[in-house]
């Protein structure tokens, strides 16, 4: 092949590439191109960004998305919706089957992340095991569950918050305790019009009520087809990197905000008639 012929393949080559690196943070720091005809996942999930059946071609960040300098500039506080997690898992969560009543009404929490203005954040900061028994309170078990294996004995059972611990937490400066701590007292009440709403449909502007705030305090996120899965605030980084005050959210965040004007709530084993906009439970 002469030699610019070759340079036009490589350019060509370059310029499919590079949009696919501008994406999200679903891709923790990859880029998945789909070159054979899978489609990619545009969720923010906590792994590669390509899930179909073709053939992926990785390619690294030119500036990952994330990394392990613990530098940031403030913290995402982020909530589930449980009902909505066990839907999009069909039930299969032994959690799933015995909810606690409460959480049809309250979202719980999903994580405490130091994050950029930039949209990056960092990951995996230190190697510093989660120590249990410094952290383990009946509060963690209520507004923090691993709805994946609730039961103390059930195999990764603590999973969850060793993740959680092991990818944001290390990032934090701040101590176990501390961190765990300060995620458990940041637990916003969820606006009753979740639980009124519940197996039905809600108005954004009901959801925007006090504590969540409307327009760049908070992101809702929603998945398939509009049902709440998380409400996402920002709160200040202090000097010690203590949590401060609520603040407004940067725009480099705001792009994860997926809900429109009519939000679904669903229900613990339910299925959702789109026709009727009801839920059966």
């Amino acid at each position: 092949m002469a030699a610019p012929a070759a340079l036009l393949l490589v350019a060509t080559g370059a310029a499919q590439i590079l949009p696919g690196l501008r994406g999200g943070r679903a891709g923790e720091g990859r880029a998945n191109v789909v070159v054979d005809g899978a489609a990619p996942d545009g969720g923010r999930k906590h792994g590669n960004i390509g899930s179909g059946e073709g053939t992926i071609v990785s390619v690294q960040h030119h500036h990952s998305h994330h990394d392990n300098d613990s530098g940031f500039d403030f913290y995402v506080y982020s909530m589930s919706y449980q009902p909505e997690f066990c839907r999009e898992n069909d039930d299969k969560f032994d959690g799933c089957r015995a909810p606690e009543d409460d959480w049809k009404g309250q979202l719980t929490i999903h994580g405490l992340w130091p994050s950029r203005n930039d949209g990056t954040w960092p990951s995996a900061c230190s190697d510093e095991k989660l120590d249990l028994s410094i952290v383990m309170s009946d509060g963690l078990s209520q507004n923090w569950p691993n709805i994946k294996a609730l039961s103390p004995d059930a195999a990764g059972h603590t999973a969850f918050w060793d993740h959680e611990w092991s990818k944001h937490g290390t990032c934090s400066g701040l101590s176990q305790q501390d961190y765990f701590n300060t995620a458990l007292d940041l637990l916003l009440s969820t606006p009753s019009i979740v639980k009124e709403s519940y197996g039905s449909l809600a108005k954004r502007e009901e959801l925007e009520a006090d504590p969540y705030l409307g327009g760049d305090m908070s992101m809702f996120v929603c998945k398939q087809g509009d049902f709440l899965s998380e409400v996402r605030v920002c709160y200040e980084k202090m000097a010690d990197n203590a949590v401060g005050e609520r603040v407004s959210c940067p725009g480099s965040m705001l792009t994860e905000d997926s809900c429109g004007e009519e939000i679904r709530i669903a229900t613990f084993d339910s299925v959702f008639d789109s026709r009727e906009n009801t839920a059966i439970g």
